[in-house]
């Protein structure tokens, strides 16, 4: 009898200590996903306007957020460039998707320490900011920027584009290049965003 609850008594103990355990690893699994969630990039939208020379232009807009690394490393001086990539295909239903146009630019950020402003570049545009959140807004927006010709497409048919942003991480410092290929946070990418249009 007493073999019999000692035994009963080390079972019931063992399966405390499993749920315990497996309570502890949803519980390292949420938090995981939350810290994972405080860096990250969502595309809301991408479309295409036509411009009064037949010239079409991308809109698109990003969700971004960033890791408080990266941002302390801004605050501290060093330059962070985000890449944005932009495809236009024709669909191929006998052959693969023929590229049309391909085109690519850097969004960078950057803090001047004595006059207290962010600045934001993208090519020989630049725009200047009281604070980094400002300036991520407009790292995140995509406007009227220019990227199919009238003797690139066809009026009347159907086109698919592709749009994604990136924080280019081979333009950080080494150090922080190495900190970006072991925290998980610092792959900011938003992968392909793909949509149709039809020109006119």
């Amino acid at each position: 009898m007493t073999a019999f609850l000692m035994n009963t008594s080390l079972l019931r103990r063992t399966r405390l200590f499993m749920r315990a355990g497996y309570l502890a690893f949803v519980i390292g699994l949420g938090l995981l996903g939350m810290n994972n969630a405080h860096a990250d990039i969502s595309t809301q939208y991408a479309t295409m306007s036509r411009q009064s020379d037949g010239v079409y232009a991308l809109n698109a807009d990003f969700r971004l957020s960033m890791p408080q690394q990266l941002q302390d490393a801004i605050n501290h001086g060093t330059p962070v460039s985000f890449q944005v990539e932009f495809n236009i295909n024709r669909p191929r239903w006998y052959w693969s998707n023929e590229n049309l146009a391909s085109t690519s630019r850097e969004q960078r950020i950057s803090f001047n320490s004595l006059t207290r402003e962010y600045r934001v570049s993208s090519g020989s545009d630049q725009y200047r900011y009281n604070t980094l959140n400002e300036a991520l807004l407009n790292v995140s927006r995509v406007s009227q920027w220019r990227v199919l010709w009238p003797t690139d497409y066809t009026s009347g048919e159907p086109l698919e584009g592709s749009v994604r942003i990136y924080l280019n991480t081979s333009k950080l410092p080494r150090t922080y290049q190495l900190n970006s290929l072991t925290n998980q946070g610092w792959g900011l990418n938003s992968g392909w965003y793909t949509f149709n249009f039809t020109p006119r």
